[in-house]
């Protein structure tokens, strides 16, 4: 599984899922800074990365239009073990098939 990171996945987050082989893109890094949410969104799809947000503003732009799935957790203060723990048991689960998909990840801690 593939990642973009929004601007509101904290660094520490990224560096976990890298740790452990994952190929995480940081938004800002990639992409426009500033680009609005459905721009980033269709991003993604056109690169094939699954998109990681704590913004729950996707939950609703992922209804509206097709992309490579949205993982999104609310906590932001979730220590980043917790949240590789979670990706890896989604990305167990789904086997790369998030397609117009959103999962959030505190149901899988």
């Amino acid at each position: 599984m593939e990642f973009v990171a929004d601007e509101h996945v904290p660094s520490a987050v990224i560096n976990a899922l890298r740790s452990k082989g994952y190929d995480v893109v940081h938004a800002p890094e990639q992409y426009t800074q500033g680009d609005e949410d459905i721009d980033l969104l269709e991003n993604c799809a056109e690169d094939g990365r699954v998109l990681l947000t704590n913004d729950r503003d996707f939950v609703r732009l992922a209804e509206e239009t097709d992309h490579s799935g949205v993982v999104i957790y609310t906590d932001q203060q979730r220590p980043p073990r917790e949240v590789l723990k979670a990706v890896i048991r989604v990305d167990d689960a789904y086997s790369d098939d998030l397609q117009n998909r959103t999962v959030w990840l505190e149901g899988w801690l």
